[in-house]
């Protein structure tokens, strides 16, 4: 997705000393890699493949990948995309990657798609602000690094041998480059702050506790409960062995293969990998054994999977309407009733319960905090800990830390005995954290694969350094919460069309068939 790059669409310029490329642009902020070769995997890619010359051999033409509100995506040489490409494709030549040529090759093109959506994103927010450029500022950028200048000295002759097309596209190119990096500037180089908002954020981490724990995991739940619930739901761990074949266009056409498969005027395997339209296909429809709950979530009408369950081995069954299409399927092995005394048969009922099922699986170990934290009323914690043969572990001193945004002081147990990295983003663990007194024990705070009980051992306060370094850290937090804003605001799934993919694999490094 485009908002995966955001950020890099932000140039915040931490690249390496080592990146020749991106130094030059930070010395100026603008376009750098008009002279640049392009790498060998866009050579190769990109003006090797016969699609993408054709497409360009008119001149003037672009690919368009997308729109972002109605604007196109689209490359053309010397635009955002191909200078963002070369960046990006110079920046992998220095690496010394040795990936999968098409990886690398869909890496740059992509990364260039995503930065330049950002782009359009922030150029027309710059437009309805109606900020603006001045010729004179485009004049002066072009001279200072555009593609006339060789080490600085700007070369008049290059300058007349360009033709007027390819100046207007620079011109363009830059002015462009200069609004949306203006339009940054003013945003995030400008914040204001309140005092009272930073001490707020200060008070925050004003206050650390440290906690003693018990857990309860959803990993131990035990052998006894999946076999109570295997045996209750027996049905939906029988298991058969299929092959099937899936049509996307027509019952129709399901039915004249069915057709051609009981007159054995052609083999199963050869209809599956002529017609069928699944990943099972090319193994001539092989789909190996299936469980009954399996099936059962490829239909919205359940009934016909009775007859398919009872299906004799090389039988076949009707054509049946499923979520994807029409499908047939041929038996090759008889149904089998699940075993709950085998190993296996119990991993399946586990992993079913933990995806389908895990309310239940919850609902078991809250019960059993429960009984713990009433138990420390009579014994106190470590003797309930004890008592139940639990391990009881401790935390390292954290703050009010919520969603993490205090990196110094991340919710975790000490010495990583224990996995704590749902709790920061937990609001529910923080209020029956914070809401302890000392030695007081906590309801039970369900995380993501576990129950936790909590002890308040100790509050102080944080070291002075750390509450001297909160001030600073508060514009950096406060940038970033701005940029997460912006981008939750702009890049919004419905405001751009992204046909990367498709287009991607047309042009760029079409398939081969």
């Amino acid at each position: 997705m485009p908002s995966r790059e955001f950020r890099r669409a932000m140039r915040r310029k931490d690249q390496s000393q080592g990146n020749i490329v991106e130094k030059k642009r930070e010395r100026h902020p603008l376009i750098y890699g008009f002279s640049l070769l392009i790498l060998v995997i866009i050579v190769v890619t990109f003006i090797g493949t016969p699609a993408v010359r054709n497409r360009f051999g008119g001149g003037g033409s672009k690919i368009v990948f997308g729109s972002y509100q109605g604007h196109p995506i689209e490359y053309y040489p010397g635009n955002y995309l191909s200078e963002r490409k070369d960046v990006l494709a110079e920046q992998i030549r220095q690496s010394g990657q040795k990936e999968d040529i098409e990886v690398q090759a869909y890496q740059v093109w992509r990364t260039a798609f995503d930065q330049t959506v950002a782009h359009e994103a922030m150029l027309l927010q710059a437009e309805q602000s109606g900020a603006w450029v001045s010729e004179d500022a485009v004049d002066k950028a072009l001279i200072a690094s555009g593609p006339w200048t060789q080490g600085g000295v700007f070369n008049e002759d290059r300058y007349r041998a360009t033709s007027n097309a390819e100046k207007y596209a620079y011109r363009k190119l830059f002015r462009e480059q200069l609004l949306d990096e203006q339009f940054q500037r003013d945003l995030f180089l400008n914040q204001r702050f309140s005092r009272k908002e930073i001490d707020f954020f200060k008070d925050m981490v004003a206050e650390q506790r440290k906690f003693s724990f018990v857990s309860f995991p959803f990993a131990s739940y035990p052998d006894s409960e999946l076999t109570a619930y295997g045996e209750k739901n027996k049905d939906k761990f029988r298991r058969i062995k299929l092959s099937q074949i899936l049509i996307k266009s027509s019952e129709t056409e399901a039915l004249e293969i069915r057709k051609k498969l009981e007159d054995r005027t052609a083999s199963f395997e050869e209809m599956a990998r002529a017609h069928s339209k699944d990943a099972y296909a090319e193994k001539g429809g092989e789909a190996g054994w299936r469980y009954f709950y399996d099936l059962e979530a490829d239909f919205e009408d359940k009934k016909p999977l009775e007859g398919v369950m009872g299906l004799e081995e090389g039988a076949y069954s009707p054509v049946l309407k499923n979520r994807f299409g029409w499908v047939i399927y041929r038996c090759d092995s008889p149904a089998l009733q699940p075993d709950f005394s085998l190993p296996e048969t119990l991993q399946v009922v586990r992993d079913y319960v933990m995806r389908y099922e895990k309310g239940q699986v919850e609902d078991y170990f809250v019960k059993k905090a429960d009984a713990f934290t009433a138990r420390t009323r009579d014994v106190g914690f470590l003797g309930a800990a004890l008592s139940q043969n639990l391990t009881t572990y401790e935390t390292e001193f954290f703050p009010l830390n919520y969603q993490g945004f205090y990196f110094l002081t991340p919710v975790r147990a000490k010495g990583d005995k224990a996995n704590l990295a749902s709790a920061g983003y937990n609001e529910d663990f923080f209020k029956k954290a914070f809401a302890l007194a000392p030695g007081a024990v906590s309801s039970p705070v369900l995380l993501d694969d576990q129950v936790v009980v909590l002890r308040l051992d100790e509050v102080r306060k944080p070291p002075q350094n750390e509450l001297d370094l909160m001030e600073r850290f508060h514009a950096y937090f406060a940038q970033q919460t701005l940029q997460a804003d912006l981008q939750n605001a702009l890049l919004k799934p419905e405001y751009i069309k992204d046909d990367f993919n498709q287009v991607f694999y047309t042009y760029i490094f079409p398939k081969q068939r």
